[in-house]
């Protein structure tokens, strides 16, 4: 499953990159298109206004010979017509060849020759006004050079431009061909990769779909499991008790006939009630541990300062014994199930009675702080950082080694022998494992064989 999804997301990468890169490109082909188009709608109107300025160059030179023939002051209106349209014409075409330095002096040159035309028509116009000659005047003539070499100009201006024009379209029909064959080349590229994942996520989710119906089946017969485990631990907890109780009550009666008993007998009358008792509070510590898999209650607030103190009464007898003497900070309230906080204190504070060094007085202590520690999630490799509730119980008792510190944990797990001054069977701790994991929290403990041992209690929030 995880090489699979490792190969979807490289594919995926990969198709992504192919993807940008084709659509980088066909932008900058858009781009591309885009500027040559704008040179061609250029080019054919620098070609409309020029051919517009030598129109109007004709008119004026042809209302000027109207005028001078039938001296009609209509062709005088119609040559100022002609005037007033050619000069915002030559702006234009100043305008739309400002870039190129060449057609820019072109134009220049030709503004200066209409210009002159226009100035030679207008004295001829005062001349024909005031001497009225037959025939055509010097200014006429010098019009009309001037008119002539401006049309050349504009011939020369309007083949320069039909190349340019030329060359513009050929190479926007490349690129406007590049363009869309780009585009459809990254139509395809992407309609491929999206059709190749698609088939790629429906094959992993009919994997997973499978492993999920597997992983369900399992969960059911893990639940099966548990419930039968729940009926043989009820079972154990019950059938066994009675017989326990029986041995017990009998082997008392006859503890209790001394006169009919000798004292061989009857030491061997009390090892049989007390392993009989061991083993009724074996039995009682199992069920306690096989009850804490169920959490069906709901959480609550919990003052484990009002916690702790039900465990020291709990265990006042034991802690009059031990002339124990406790230090306790101020504790916090936290959301949890509050029996089962109610075993953890009392499992941890009679661990640190039952440890603590004989003929000594001994003092424990409980204190509480807030931190963060980072921890490896147990669905994933990743590590997070999670603030805690930290609660630390520390004794001054024997102690351990800390090489063990993992073995204090497990079910039946000791670092004592069964033939040691201290009693227990090793399922303390392992209640105390399984509360701190129902409270998604966990337990540490540190030691120093002889200098007693620390038990930190992390409680997520």
């Amino acid at each position: 499953m995880t090489k699979k999804l490792l190969f979807i997301l490289i594919a995926f990468s990969v198709s992504f990159l192919v993807m940008v890169g084709l659509s980088l490109f066909s932008i900058e082909r858009l781009t591309t298109f885009t500027a040559y188009s704008n040179e061609l709608l250029q080019s054919n109107k620098i070609i409309r206004t020029l051919y517009k300025t030598e129109v109007c160059l004709k008119d004026l030179d042809r209302w000027e010979r109207g005028y001078m023939l039938t001296k009609d002051t209509v062709y005088i209106r119609l040559v100022n017509s002609a005037v007033d349209s050619i000069y915002p014409t030559i702006d234009d075409l100043e305008l739309l060849v400002k870039k190129d330095n060449i057609d820019y002096k072109n134009i220049l040159e030709l503004r200066d020759l209409i210009i002159l035309r226009i100035r030679y028509s207008k004295y001829n116009f005062a001349l024909i006004d005031t001497t009225k000659p037959e025939v055509a005047s010097t200014f006429y003539f010098e019009g009309r050079k001037k008119m002539i070499a401006a049309n050349r100009l504009i011939r020369k201006l309007h083949s320069n431009q039909n190349i340019i024009l030329s060359q513009r379209y050929n190479k926007h029909q490349f690129y406007q061909q590049l363009t869309t064959n780009t585009l459809k080349l990254l139509l395809i590229v992407f309609c491929t990769v999206t059709l190749l994942l698609f088939v790629l996520l429906v094959k992993l989710m009919k994997v997973s779909t499978l492993y999920q119906n597997k992983l369900q089946s399992k969960v059911q017969e893990l639940k099966n499991s548990h419930s039968e485990l729940q009926d043989i631990t009820y079972a154990i907890s019950h059938n066994l008790q009675e017989p326990l109780r029986k041995i017990q009550v009998f082997s008392n009666m006859l503890i209790y006939k001394n006169d009919e008993i000798d004292n061989e007998t009857n030491e061997t009358l009390s090892r049989i009630n007390k392993s009989a008792y061991k083993m009724h509070v074996l039995i009682a510590d199992l069920s306690d541990l096989t009850n804490l898999t169920k959490t069906d209650e709901n959480k609550s607030p919990t003052d484990l300062n009002r916690i702790v103190q039900h465990a020291l009464i709990d265990l006042s007898e034991i802690i009059k014994d031990k002339n124990a003497k406790f230090e306790i900070c101020e504790l916090p309230i936290l959301d949890g199930y509050e029996p089962q906080l109610k075993m953890l204190f009392k499992a941890l504070l009679e661990n640190a009675l039952k440890f603590s060094k004989t003929n000594e007085n001994s003092k424990i202590t409980i204190s509480y702080n807030k931190g963060a520690k980072k921890r490896e999630s147990a669905s994933s490799n990743l590590t997070n950082k999670v603030s805690y509730h930290i609660i630390s119980v520390a004794d001054e008792g024997i102690g351990f080694d800390n090489k063990y510190n993992h073995n204090i944990f497990k079910i039946f797990g000791r670092l004592h022998t069964d033939h040691s001054a201290y009693d227990g069977k090793g399922l303390g701790l392992a209640k105390c494992t399984r509360i701190m994991s129902n409270h998604n929290g966990y337990i540490e403990a540190e030691g120093k064989a002889g200098n007693g041992a620390t038990f930190h209690l992390y409680f997520p929030y």
